[in-house]
């Protein structure tokens, strides 16, 4: 698993383009609902095996804090 496996998942699971995906861009500023929070969390953990809950992830959260906890969830 990389970032970029990460970033794509996110860009497919939400609808943004990859290219607006930067890391340090929050999940409210690229207007990322909790739903679609919801969708990527699930399927972060299908792929990759790593549950976050939706409450650990706040609004102002960038992606590279979210790419963060899915590496680490991933090594524990």
């Amino acid at each position: 698993m990389t970032n970029e496996d990460i970033m794509a998942l996110i860009s497919q699971e939400t609808g943004l383009e990859r290219e607006k995906l930067a890391p340090d861009a929050t999940l409210a500023t690229l207007d990322i609902s909790s739903i679609d929070l919801v969708s990527v969390l699930f399927e972060i953990e299908d792929r990759f095996g790593v549950e976050i809950q939706p409450e650990d992830i706040p609004p102002e959260s960038t992606l590279q804090q979210l790419i963060d906890r899915v590496t680490a969830g991933a090594k524990a």
